[in-house]
């Protein structure tokens, strides 16, 4: 599980372990990590956490939020990252991630990830159920856009580069599906290649595609 140890003027003053989904880290009271210092926004950023991976943005705060003293939005966070908020430092460690990053890792990755929804049908409402209404999303794990957040609000989405379809997610009656797209080579799902009729994706799912590593959030 990963956690995070607080410093104040290079004092540790907490710790704290990030649970899965959202914690929010400000100064208002409520905040799941409170700061209590006034360089420091009422509600300054969000954490969430899918899985092993967590993530941090910047809810527009005032002063800023900053990942190793370089100023983000958005971020992956990795194994010993220093995210600097007003005059509290926050140390990320991931006992996992450190042992994933040791292991070798191959090939380039794509550095987009295209999402083009088509047109749905009329009827498309209908193939939603009160499980595909909750909320689903996909997390870039890799490349430029690491990080980066993609709500799946729409019955199909295309995944692949651009002009290249090379799977798609879509919404059905029992939640959501991964399948491959045309002659592409087929995703991988938690390092297993799909079959011809795809696989049901579940939260914390790992899918590989176009070289692209994305993991899918349910909640």
């Amino acid at each position: 599980m990963a956690k995070l140890i607080i410093k104040y003027n290079d004092d540790v003053v907490d710790h704290v372990e990030l649970r899965q989904g959202d914690m929010k880290v400000g100064r208002k009271p409520g905040c799941d990590i409170f700061l209590d210092n006034l360089a420091v926004s009422g509600e300054h950023a969000n954490i969430f956490t899918i899985g092993e991976d967590s993530f941090i943005q910047d809810m527009n705060s005032t002063n800023g939020t900053f990942i190793n003293n370089k100023r983000v939005t958005k971020h992956h966070l990795r194994n010993g990252d220093t995210i600097t908020i007003g005059k509290h430092a926050l140390v990320y460690l991931n006992e996992y991630a450190r042992a994933a990053e040791a292991a070798p890792e191959g090939g380039d990755y794509a550095k987009t990830v295209v999402i083009t929804p088509p047109p749905g049908p009329s009827t498309a409402a209908t193939a939603r159920s009160a499980a595909t209404e909750r909320q689903a999303a996909l997390f870039v794990l890799n490349g430029v856009n690491s990080g980066k957040r993609i709500e799946l609000t729409k019955t199909v989405t295309n995944l692949g580069k651009t002009g290249r379809h090379a799977g798609t997610i879509t919404q059905t009656e029992g939640g959501y599906k991964l399948a491959g797209a045309g002659d592409a080579e087929k995703p991988k799902l938690n390092g297993r290649t799909i079959g011809d009729t795809g696989a049901k994706l579940r939260n914390g799912d790992i899918i590989e595609v176009a070289g692209t590593r994305l993991q899918f959030y349910l909640k």
